[in-house]
């Protein structure tokens, strides 16, 4: 990735101008993580009886802070969807790695977390992306990756199960689930679409995240330099100039891009195929 010019470089470059202007080793009998599976089943399982004892107690379950929703069922749907969390994470480790590869992610995840929890500067070390750590872009990967089963709050650290599924949807067999996590970035109000202040914001992200690394690439160093001696304001509308165009040359809607529209849109810019090819770990090779 850092031999090419980034996407939108040369645009962005002629804007601005116009602007001035195993854990344990191998678990023999089965493939599922055992640390993961039995420690959140205990955990949802404790959870419960101690509600149990408080109705037992005489304790009101119906007056919780998600909606009045009756607590009992809620751990009842909490039991189910980890369940279902354990059957994909069976399924990612049996039919997307092989046994070598699986041992490998399973061994990057233990060197790269503590008591099944990856910080956010753990996976950014884990991805090569170390300077993004206090940048808004290195936020919103993160996020990203602990919204691969859940769209829901899921506190400040990173599991296995979610860590899996990034690196199987990361994986360089999967280009759709390369595209689909990148999308899942651009929809940051997580409706299915892209609206405009969306695509400006993770612009502007990315750009911010851009100013942050040092690159090989000479093209890049000297877009860095002209953006560092570049207005507030000049960047701002020059961001909005290639938000605009985008929208008007792709949008079936009106100021509203579909994963299809949005796709089409990213497949023709300069260097994406080498983006596509970004590997989540550099010792990790498919």
């Amino acid at each position: 990735m850092g031999n090419k010019p980034s996407v939108n470089q040369s645009k962005f470059q002629k804007q601005l101008t116009i602007n001035d202007k195993q854990f344990k080793k191998d678990q023999s009998q089965s493939n599922v993580i055992a640390p993961y599976r039995e420690g959140t089943t205990l955990a949802v399982d404790s959870k419960l009886k101690a509600y149990l004892k408080n109705a037992n107690d005489g304790e009101d379950l119906d007056d919780d802070n998600q909606g009045g929703r009756n607590k009992l069922q809620q751990f009842k749907e909490d039991q189910h969807n980890v369940e279902n969390i354990q059957k994909e994470i069976i399924h990612l480790e049996e039919t997307v790695f092989s046994k070598e590869k699986l041992q490998r992610v399973r061994e990057d995840f233990e060197s790269y977390s503590k008591e099944n929890k990856m910080s956010r500067k753990k996976l950014l070390e884990y991805f090569g992306m170390a300077e993004l750590d206090n940048k808004r872009l290195g936020n919103r990967i993160f996020q990203c990756v602990k919204s691969t089963f859940s769209q829901k709050k899921t506190g400040p650290f990173l599991d296995y199960a979610k860590f899996l599924k990034a690196i199987s949807m990361l994986s360089q067999q999967n280009d759709e689930g390369r595209l689909r996590f990148l999308y899942s970035m651009f929809d940051m109000n997580l409706e299915g679409s892209i609206e405009k202040d969306e695509m400006y914001n993770l612009m502007m992200m990315f750009l911010e995240g851009m100013m942050s690394i040092n690159y090989e690439n000479q093209d890049l160093n000297d877009l860095k330099q002209r953006i560092s001696e570049s207005h507030d304001r000049q960047i701002e509308l020059a961001l909005e100039e290639i938000v605009n165009e985008i929208y008007q040359n792709h949008a079936s809607k009106q100021n509203v891009l579909s994963y299809d529209d949005w796709r089409n849109w990213l497949m023709e810019q300069e260097g994406i195929q080498e983006i596509l090819q970004f590997n989540p770990h550099t010792d990790f090779q498919d």
